[in-house]
């Protein structure tokens, strides 16, 4: 959902008509993707939208854990809107996530509602009593104002159940850095150790890793939204794994083991094919194992080990829950600054 200032006014457009993405017509699909990278950026520093690439391989490409649909909008001819949807289909069986964009220059004239309202008969034909969006919001230091983005989510009904920042951490960090954090962090967790891999997880650690990543929802503060737990299992894993090299990002992981050997946290760093940054995903360290600095010495290990090979790249993503407080200050003690606000947006589906 666009979060961004409103564009000048000019004269009332027709109502289009809602249709699907072809996601195999490559024109369409370019045209898809420059509307809703145009409607990400705008007014925004810090968006990160998916490429064209990366994008076309999400909607070709099936998935056992979620429906994928797209759908869209024209004025005279030409795509104005766009809608993608994510219907969960093993876990949150309740639930639709739902991201619309309209481009600048024809916003204000009821498309984004013509697409919401699409995206509302979806879901009821699906059984889907909530919805979900992820809105961003202002930057950390913007006027403290609702966005065009966060009115247009609560005009749908939707509340606030989670506000997100996005922290960025400078590349490189000095290796005199990392050392220091990691010595730091190694006098606390004495009898632990780590493993590491690339892309393919390790059969060893496949059953530790898939259970790491379910407990997720419920281990991280989640705000008031209510969701569950995903299902991650070996079909799941082995699947996302090839969907990420099919879009050319490389997934690194970094694992916490206990003196028993199991395993005990993980971090996860994602270098896209087309984009100057990485974007940080998981960290969880299970509540047992905390207070021993294993969350900082996953990610400074990690880090290590990706601005290494990625010299080119210019900074860490991530995004952590305010309450997240003690994710919070392991980032800002590795050099993260936050930038942005995001907020995820539930509510029911409207009838």
């Amino acid at each position: 959902m666009s979060t961004t200032a409103a564009p000048v006014p000019h004269p009332s457009l027709p109502d289009g008509e809602v249709e699907p993405l072809d996601p195999f017509d490559d024109a369409q699909i370019a045209e898809f993707h420059a509307v809703y990278e145009a409607a990400d950026r705008y007014g925004r520093r810090f968006a990160c939208p998916f490429s064209l690439h990366e994008l076309a391989i999400t909607q070709r490409t099936t998935s056992v854990g979620e429906e994928r649909l797209a759908f869209l909008v024209r004025v005279d001819g030409a795509i104005a809107g766009v809608a993608g949807v994510e219907v969960p289909l093993l876990d949150n069986t309740d639930q639709l996530f739902v991201d619309i964009q309209v481009a600048p220059q024809h916003r204000r004239r009821g498309l984004g509602t013509l697409l919401a309202q699409h995206a509302a008969v979806l879901a009821r034909e699906r059984g889907r009593a909530v919805w979900n969006g992820w809105v961003a919001g202002r930057e950390v230091d913007g006027p403290e104002t609702p966005t065009p983005g966060e009115a247009f989510a609560a005009s749908l009904g939707l509340r606030l159940g989670r506000v997100d920042v996005q922290r960025r951490l400078p590349l490189p960090v000095p290796s005199a850095r990392l050392e220091e954090l990691r010595c730091t962090a190694a006098r606390q967790h004495e009898g632990y150790s780590f493993d590491t891999w690339v892309d393919h997880c390790p059969d060893e650690h496949l059953a530790a890793y898939c259970r790491l990543k379910s407990l997720m929802n419920s281990e991280a503060p989640v705000g008031e939204l209510e969701v569950e737990d995903e299902v991650w299992d070996e079909t799941r894993l082995r699947e996302s794994e090839r969907e990420l090299g099919a879009s050319g990002r490389i997934r690194y992981v970094c694992v916490a083991l206990a003196p028993d050997g199991s395993m005990v946290g993980h971090n996860e760093l994602v270098v896209p094919a087309e984009d100057p940054g990485i974007y940080q995903w998981d960290t969880l360290v299970l509540p047992a194992h905390r207070g021993h600095r294993l969350g900082l010495a996953l990610k400074v290990a990690n880090v290590a080990v990706v601005q290494d090979r990625h010299p080119d790249r210019t900074s860490v993503r991530t995004f952590n829950a305010v309450s997240n407080t003690a994710m919070i200050a392991v980032n800002e003690v590795l050099g993260f600054v936050p930038v942005e606000y995001q907020g995820e947006w539930q509510g029911p589906v409207p009838v």
